[in-house]
């Protein structure tokens, strides 16, 4: 039975770190590159730049000419006649950057057997409410801030798509080497297990030298049994954020060499306040949540408008389409109309005033976020180096220590207990060792990100 689980896992270590059993061999920059292509933050996060790029294209349509075809028909009536009434046309409509209003209606009418032209032009723009390019053009200034909004948020999902890729990658990695530890310690207690069974027989060592190593033996392929589990979890969770199938074999080949970072607190923070794309959003909100409050103010002023109107109208003529229109009315008029108390958009301009001021602060707090991340990234940098260290320290110690008690066990010195404990601080150092490499690695991607250097833009 010990025969067939230590084949087993050897053909599992196998296939995991060859890549002609593994399938396709991916590399760090091959990870990134696939994840930035096919994983479904990126893509909603470059669907998000392009509906903001049609929300633009929508509001800009405002000002453009507009061309409506007109038509109708009806009945007319006097005195006990009637008669069928036709009508056909079209009107343009313009908008203007400053708020000008244009319509112009030509049409035709015929009734009566008779045809009769007439065109329609009037012009309106307004002098208080509505007037001006900063009022007429505020839905193309909300457009355009969405469309930045979508862009950084589609830099941020950069970011976080390669810290994510380079955490899940390095997650099989570690994983990999916890097997191959932990399968490694279960060969040497299967070794000490089967040599205390010898001496046991030999009437060496007694029967608790051999309940130990056994009961040892029992927990080393309980942790290779869930150490094979947690690798084949680490492998789906790549799979899924790459977008692979979860069928598909794939192995990766990445670095657990580094260099230790000895970073200036104060350079990097400056560098982050300098570089984070979340302040520069911050401060693009505030200047929009002003013009919005610009905006809701001018909303308070009363309607006053200019209207300038001109009419042409041609004799009735019984030829299609009539006579040409030569018969003139014009006139010009200052209209004005308002809520006297004006209570809604007199509230809405305070809550905009309100929404300036918690921007404001949402851009002032921010800053001291960034600088806090800077640090508990160093901070944490700085924790792994020591660990890295110590565990290096401690995997010297518990060989050594491996070393002397097997010596002393294998001459009957001793029993196995020092040599069991010295087999499970070694294991456990090992393992530490490891975590702690592969997180200082991440911790580098994690800082490079919080100070704005990972992905330029």
């Amino acid at each position: 039975m010990h025969t067939i689980n230590r084949l087993f896992f050897l053909v599992v270590l196998f296939v995991a770190s060859s890549p002609a059993w593994a399938g396709h061999s991916y590399d760090l920059e091959g990870i990134i590159n696939r994840a930035l292509e096919a994983n479904w933050g990126m893509i909603d996060a470059q669907e998000g730049v392009q509906r903001a790029g049609l929300r633009i294209e929508a509001a800009e349509s405002e000002f453009e000419l507009k061309f409506f075809p007109v038509a109708g028909i009806g009945l007319a009536g006097e005195d006990g006649s009637s008669d069928v009434v036709f009508s056909m046309g079209f009107r343009l409509e313009k908008i203007t950057e400053f708020g000008t209003q244009i319509e112009l209606t030509p049409s035709v009418q015929r009734s009566d057997d008779q045809y009769r032209n007439r065109a329609n032009l009037r012009i309106t723009q307004p002098l208080l409410r509505g007037a001006g390019r900063d009022y007429t053009l505020s839905g193309v200034y909300s457009a355009r801030f969405g469309e930045r909004t979508a862009m950084r948020a589609r830099h941020q999902r950069e970011i976080d798509t390669v810290v994510d890729a380079v955490r899940y990658g390095y997650e099989v990695v570690r994983q990999r080497e916890l097997l191959r530890l932990r399968e490694e310690s279960y060969q040497r207690l299967k070794d000490l297990a089967e040599a205390t069974d010898i001496k046991k027989r030999m009437g060496l060592v007694d029967a608790m030298d051999l309940f130990r190593v056994r009961i040892q033996l029992a927990q080393a392929v309980e942790e290779r049994n869930r150490s094979l589990e947690m690798y084949t979890e680490a492998l789906d969770s790549l799979k899924i954020f790459l977008a692979l199938p979860l069928d598909e074999a794939i192995d990766v080949s990445l670095p657990m060499t580094f260099d230790r970072l000895y970073p200036d607190e104060a350079g990097m923070v400056q560098t982050a306040l300098a570089n984070r794309i979340e302040l520069e959003q911050i401060r693009d909100a505030l200047a929009e949540a002003r013009r919005l409050s610009d905006r809701a103010g001018s909303d308070t002023l009363p309607e006053l408008d200019i209207r300038f109107s001109l009419s042409q109208a041609g004799e009735p003529s019984s030829h299609f389409p009539g006579s040409t229109p030569d018969q003139t009315t014009w006139s010009v008029s200052l209209g004005s109309t308002t809520d006297f108390r004006r209570t809604a958009q007199k509230a809405l301009y305070e809550e905009s005033v309100i929404s300036v001021g918690q921007a404001a602060r949402r851009h002032r707090i921010a800053k001291d976020e960034i600088a806090a991340q800077v640090k508990r990234e160093i901070r944490s940098l700085e924790r792994l180096d020591k660990a890295i260290t110590n565990q290096e320290e401690q995997i010297h110690q518990a060989r050594g220590q491996l070393e002397l008690a097997r010596v002393k066990f294998e001459h009957g010195m001793a029993d196995n207990f020092d040599l069991i404990d010295a087999e499970i601080a070694l294991r456990r150092s090992q393992t530490q060792l490891v975590s702690a490499v592969i997180e200082y690695i991440v911790g580098q991607y994690r800082l490079r990100a919080v100070i704005g250097m990972l992905v330029h833009r």
